[in-house]
């Protein structure tokens, strides 16, 4: 055998990075890693070793490099990277369904390091749909659910909005039953030492009481537990029975005497963005489906393009409800720069708030930002690192999410159009004013559009908790609480 053959260079690369991260040697990894990297340069795309790099990028991001920082630094820019090549594995459909489960729960772990928790859990659970026996998946859902249902204990005030606890404790309960049935891939997937810690996780949580089945005969309210799009972490069976479920908020705020008798303005905007994700939701949930009913009336007549393009009010709903999902991201930068004070808020989009870059200078960070973040404010670092995964720059590349700027952008701006099964995948438009996608592929782009808007809105939240959590009693400020008066109480309904 050749030693100097790609297939003995990988064997050699997972060595380094392995025995590294065992003997916290970050120049064994390191090493590990520029071979890694030589070789995604002269292979052809190859989901195992994408997979392979993103492992020791995420390794050599946690122990070496310095100070963390969650936001700037070596450590910042590998676990990008991670994401990026983890992405490609996650979305590469010839790939092995063991492969993305691993990727896919890699990632959940890499988006915990910069407090992006509600993405993490997503990932968590959609690794176990690809692999129902990771039980490594289930172990980290588990573990940091068991946290979150400690946290909401101590803090209820705080977070009583957050989550129905009880049910979170059920899932908890649920989460220890297929950990234990599956110690066999924890062995496989993180090796015998991480056995003994998970197992004693495991008797902690089986101790939990099992929780009744729930039931949601309402189907829109069902897709919504399913799917997990609901704006509370979890909801009981008699939150859906109500119909009120979106709970989420913050529950109070110092605001100015100089505000006279106005309650301050977040709280409106929290509503306004709430309300748009329900509704590009429910659009989304109208539509998904071919052959179902949908509310809209199609009027219009179409010429067939002899491309497999399908035309309509559906589709053009579907779009709708993609590009309003992404656009809360818009509304909670213009959100944060009024609550942090920033010049010239209301002009302020996601792409814009953090700073800026000049023509010869690279990125400098908004002062106020920066300020915050020094704080350690969790909800804003999460944010940040979303901003970063939804863009693109001439040095690093595409984010592992700016699929969603660039149809949404393209859906504004331009023309997207939707094929059917038979579109061919190298079809493209010579103008560049049309974007061509695959109609199942721009579904599925759209549930997730949802779910990064609903991951946002929580942070922003986190990001006003915590903010408020340090922000000393003043003089002129007085605390205005969300959960008095209710809209709906005074509306009357």
């Amino acid at each position: 055998m050749n030693p100097s053959s790609p297939d003995e260079k990988v064997a050699a690369a997972v060595v380094l990075v392995d025995c590294g991260d065992a003997m916290n040697n970050v120049a064994s990894v390191n090493q590990g890693v520029e071979i890694f990297e030589e070789l995604m340069k002269i292979a052809k795309p190859d989901s195992a070793l994408s997979y392979n790099l993103a492992n020791g990028l995420q390794v050599r991001s946690r122990l070496g490099h310095g100070p963390m920082s969650p936001v700037a630094g070596q450590a910042f820019e590998d676990r990008f990277k991670a994401r990026v090549h983890f992405g490609s594995v996650m979305r590469d459909s010839t790939a092995s369904s063991e492969l993305r489960s691993q990727a896919l729960t890699n990632i959940g772990i890499l988006l915990l390091d910069t407090f992006r928790w509600v993405e993490a859990i997503d990932c968590f659970q959609k690794a176990q749909k690809f692999l129902p026996r990771n039980g490594v998946a289930a172990y980290q859902e588990m573990r940091h659910s068991m946290g979150l249902a400690g946290l909401f204990y101590q803090k209820s005030e705080t977070y009583q909005t957050y989550c129905h606890v009880d049910t979170l404790l059920e899932r908890v309960r649920h989460l220890s039953d297929v950990v234990s049935a599956n110690y066999d891939t924890v062995v496989e997937f993180s090796g015998k030492d991480a056995l003994p810690p998970i197992k004693k996780a495991v008797e902690d949580a089986a101790k939990i009481k099992p929780g009744r089945k729930r039931r949601i005969d309402n189907p829109y309210f069902a897709f919504i537990d399913a799917n997990g799009l609901a704006l509370s972490l979890h909801c009981s069976a008699k939150e859906y029975s109500s119909g009120r479920f979106d709970l989420l908020t913050v529950p109070s705020i110092q605001a100015k005497t100089s505000d006279e008798h106005r309650v301050p303005e977040i709280f409106a905007m929290i509503n306004v963005m709430k309300s748009d994700f329900a509704f590009a939701r429910q659009v989304y949930f109208d539509v998904r489906e071919f052959d179902a009913d949908t509310p809209f009336f199609e009027t219009t007549s179409h010429a067939d393009t002899l491309d497999y393009a399908v035309y309509g009010v559906r589709f053009s709903a579907l779009t709708s409800a993609q590009r309003i999902a992404f656009d809360i991201l818009d509304k909670i930068a213009v959100a944060l720069a009024c609550y942090l004070g920033m010049k010239k808020a209301h002009k302020t989009s996601f792409s814009d708030v953090w700073g800026k870059t000049g023509k010869a200078s690279p990125f400098s960070l908004n002062e106020d930002i920066a300020n915050a973040f020094r704080s350690g404010n969790p909800g804003l670092i999460a944010l940040y690192n979303i901003y970063h995964d939804i863009s693109r720059d001439d040095s690093r590349g595409h984010g592992f999410m700016e699929a969603h700027k660039s149809y949404r952008n393209s859906s504004t701006h331009r023309f997207s159009v939707l094929h059917d099964d038979m579109f061919p995948n190298d079809h493209s438009s010579l103008s560049l004013a049309v974007d061509h996608m695959h109609l199942q592929r721009f579904e599925s782009l759209t549930l997730d559009s949802l779910k990064l808007a609903r991951a946002a809105l929580f942070y922003f939240v986190d990001m006003i908790n915590f903010a408020e959590d340090l922000r000393p009693a003043e003089k002129d400020r007085i605390h205005m609480s969300s959960m008095v008066p209710d809209h709906d109480c005074i509306r009357g309904r």
